[in-house]
């Protein structure tokens, strides 16, 4: 049983040590969040470095990790590409409703 408690003890490390990595506040340093989508699920702006503009999805409550937004059209999606596809959406569902 003790070489249990040992493997234990080690798996427990590794996921720790894991988490931190998973939610280190740098995975998304140079990124301002700009929708909540509910359960811990945001989309963000990224302000700095060669991905400056475009969208971000944190799905990293789902263990989904981050990756690039895509607009409908597969294309990655800028604030204004989502933001125009956003209103869209919108006008579209209240056409539908009336």
């Amino acid at each position: 049983m003790e070489g249990n408690s040992e493997w234990e003890d080690q798996y427990e490390r590794q996921l720790n040590a894991w988490e931190e990595r998973y939610w280190d506040i740098a995975n998304v340093n140079g990124a301002i969040p700009i929708c909540h989508e509910g359960c811990a699920l945001r989309i963000w702006l990224v302000v700095t470095g060669t991905q400056a503009g475009y969208l971000w999805e944190d799905r990293r409550s789902e263990y989904a990790g981050l990756k690039p937004l895509r607009l409908a059209d597969g294309s990655p999606a800028t604030f204004t590409g989502w933001y125009d596809a956003w209103l869209n959406d919108c006008l579209n569902s209240e056409k539908n409703d009336q």
